[in-house]
């Protein structure tokens, strides 16, 4: 018998958990309103200059 452990997975938790702990996560939140003020900057600054 070889003293060599096995590894033995565990039953993986539901989904669920993770992703509500994801979309409350700060950085989430940070990354949310950086995106959203991105897309306000390139809307105004096409209304004032347009590219075409």
């Amino acid at each position: 018998m070889s003293n060599v452990s096995t590894f033995a997975p565990q039953s993986p938790a539901p989904a669920v958990p993770y992703i509500i702990r994801v979309l409350t996560a700060e950085a989430t939140k940070t990354g949310a309103a950086t995106a959203v003020a991105g897309l306000l900057v390139a809307a105004i600054s096409e209304a004032i200059w347009p590219s075409s």
